[in-house]
Parts: C-alpha cells; sequence; structure tokens
C-alpha cells in the first residue's frame, strides 16, 4: 500500500551526514551526554526544562524543621463511629489519633453526640468543649521532648 504522508528524512537523502550535523556525530553511545538523569544541571537543561517544566535554582529555601499537622474534624470522627470503626468499650469509644511521624489536631465543626475518649496531639477549644459536653475526654498527647504541642502550621 502506498505511503500519503512522505518521511522527514527523505529531504537529507542526498547529503553526506543526513541533518545529523558533524560527521562525528551519532556515533556511539559517547554522544548522548551521559545515562538517565546526567547533565540536567549543566549541557542537557534546555532539555531538562523542557520536560520537568520549572527551573530547580528557584529563589528561596525549604525549612525541613516546620511541622505539619494534619486535622480532622470532629463531624468526620462521627461518621466513622456510625460506620464501626470504632468500638464501644465501657460506655465510651476509644480513638486514638496519635501517629508516628505525623501531627493530628482535632477541630470542632459539626455535631458530636457520641461518649468518646479521644487522644490526639492537638485539640481545639471548640472540639475540646463539644467533647466534653457529649460526656467524653479530650486526652492531650505529649508531642516531642514531652511536651504538649504548639505553634505549627495546620493542613487539612
Amino acid at each position: 500500500m502506498a505511503r500519503r504522508i512522505k518521511s522527514s528524512m527523505r529531504k537529507h537523502y542526498a547529503s553526506r551526514t543526513m541533518g545529523a550535523g558533524n560527521t562525528k556525530n551519532r556515533r556511539g553511545k559517547g554522544s548522548r551526554g551521559g545515562v538517565g538523569r546526567a547533565g540536567f544541571h549543566k549541557h542537557k537543561r534546555l532539555m531538562y526544562l523542557k520536560l520537568e517544566g520549572t527551573s530547580t535554582t528557584a529563589p528561596g529555601f525549604v525549612n525541613d524543621t516546620r511541622r505539619h499537622i494534619t486535622a480532622i474534624g470532629l463531624n468526620k470522627l462521627a461518621l466513622a463511629i456510625e460506620t464501626g470503626k470504632f468500638k464501644n468499650e465501657g460506655g465510651a469509644y476509644t480513638i486514638d489519633l496519635r501517629q508516628k511521624r505525623k501531627l493530628m489536631k482535632v477541630l470542632g465543626n459539626g455535631n458530636f453526640p457520641f461518649k468518646a475518649n479521644i487522644t490526639a496531639n492537638i485539640f481545639s477549644e471548640s472540639a475540646k468543649e463539644a467533647i466534653e459536653k457529649a460526656g467524653g475526654k479530650a486526652i492531650v498527647a505529649k508531642g516531642e521532648a514531652g511536651k504538649p504541642v504548639s505553634g505549627a502550621k495546620t493542613t487539612a
């Protein structure tokens, strides 16, 4: 079957190097400039920026010591209790939200009618009031160095 579209290489047929520039180009694996991501900060920078889309030399710095807090609302805890994810032990639900290398904060949004003993790193004032109003306890888990955690950035 005949091709309708001509090959783009056809225009190079009569030339000596077939569009490769110097005769030494495209000769062996030494012409590829390294393996993998080698040269992305040097001779392959333009290709890297085209693929990745951003420069890696952006101004500023990343604060590695900043604490990230994962927040959860009382409405989500109430929904988890209703679906049976927590067991009722001795007339009250026991919910332990502590996680390794993560700080958990309980927010007081929504309705929370269950008697529950909730352990987390941080509680908002409205969450403490709602838990104690329902007859439960808000237990503050100790953070690093045995102190309650405060002053960290919250991400919900």
